[in-house]
């Protein structure tokens, strides 16, 4: 029986796959590819066969990790490739664990051989599902795709790259409220601190606390305006909402305006002064430096015939609004 499948089978592994696997695995026909592997195991040959599977996996996913014009799709079409392949493995080659790591060893391979945009793009990936308005379904789907992604996460070699983009994006879904869960962000921080350790999510944790503090911080305000009914009547009307951030946390913003030249509106400026005088009476050794570019305002314009209407706009686009008033 030997000699039948050495001859038989064995001498043609090599044609067979060179002429056959990859059409095989690109019409997904699994149980050929299952006979194949079942014929090549009875040869001692699945060595052959996990070489080309890998090189497969790696060819398929360097057309998509290259393709410039794909970038906007590629960590969803990764995330379906990885899945098509993981299927493929577990029904035609029977979960067999150096198939398995082969898949791995490709992902790794071509995920890494553009530099940065691939962890660019996962950082990206997972903003989107974490913003307020995805269309990604309910938390318990969304922290599903977060699962699926944190194994393209394990690949990238370039995790401070990612750091820096999801850092970025934290911070704008926390200070202008897009986040569709807080209670979903703390599970993305809890996936990374698991995958990396607490040093690497030290700073995203530490944003979280600024966010909390913050909270805090203005319903005291808010109370101890109530009590001592100090606003002025250039803010009435006006509501604000401040948030403190440690330096050391976030990402680094730089001044985009002039002090010496920029000056707030009356309106405003009465209301920021009212806060500055609370603050400083709790921690008088602190100062507070201003950042109007992180700035987001609601202004609400009675337009006549048009109605009342709600405008969601950046502090210089409410500046000039008011001008109007």
């Amino acid at each position: 029986i030997n000699t039948v499948e050495n001859n038989m089978i064995k001498v043609h592994v090599n044609i067979m796959l060179e002429k056959n696997f990859d059409q095989l695995m690109n019409e997904d026909r699994r149980p050929d590819l299952k006979r194949m592997y079942s014929l090549f195991a009875r040869v001692n040959s699945l060595d052959s066969m996990r070489h080309s599977f890998l090189l497969y996996a790696k060819r398929k996913g360097a057309e998509i990790v290259q393709d410039e014009e794909r970038d906007k799709d590629m960590v969803q079409t990764l995330l379906e490739l990885k899945q098509r392949l993981d299927s493929l493995v577990a029904d035609a080659m029977a979960g067999n664990e150096d198939f398995d790591r082969a898949l791995r060893d490709s992902f790794e391979d071509f995920i890494n051989s553009r530099e940065n945009r691939p962890a660019e793009l996962i950082a990206k990936y997972i903003d989107a599902q974490l913003r307020t308005g995805n269309k990604g379904g309910s938390e318990m789907e969304i922290e599903d795709v977060l699962d699926q992604v944190m194994v393209l996460f394990r690949f990238i070699n370039g995790k401070d790259v990612f750091e820096a983009f999801y850092k970025k994006d934290l911070a704008k879904r926390l200070l202008l409220g897009k986040s569709a869960s807080y209670d979903l962000e703390k599970v993305m921080i809890a996936k990374l601190k698991s995958e990396c350790g607490s040093q690497f999510t030290n700073k995203l944790e530490g944003m979280f606390k600024d966010i909390d503090l913050s909270k805090d911080l203005m319903s005291s305000f808010l109370l101890h305006q109530q009590k001592s009914e100090s606003s002025s009547s250039a803010s009435v009307g006006v509501e604000m909402n401040v948030f403190i951030l440690t330096t050391v946390s976030w990402p680094a913003y730089t001044q985009t305006v002039d002090p010496n030249v920029f000056s707030l509106p009356p309106q405003l400026l009465s209301k920021q002064k009212e806060f500055e005088k609370f603050y400083y009476s709790k921690y008088a050794a602190r100062r507070l430096k201003w950042q109007p570019s992180l700035c987001h305002c609601l202004v609400r314009a009675d337009l006549l015939s048009a109605g009342k209407k709600e405008f969601q706009v950046s502090l210089f686009q409410a500046m000039v609004l008011l001008l109007f008033d």
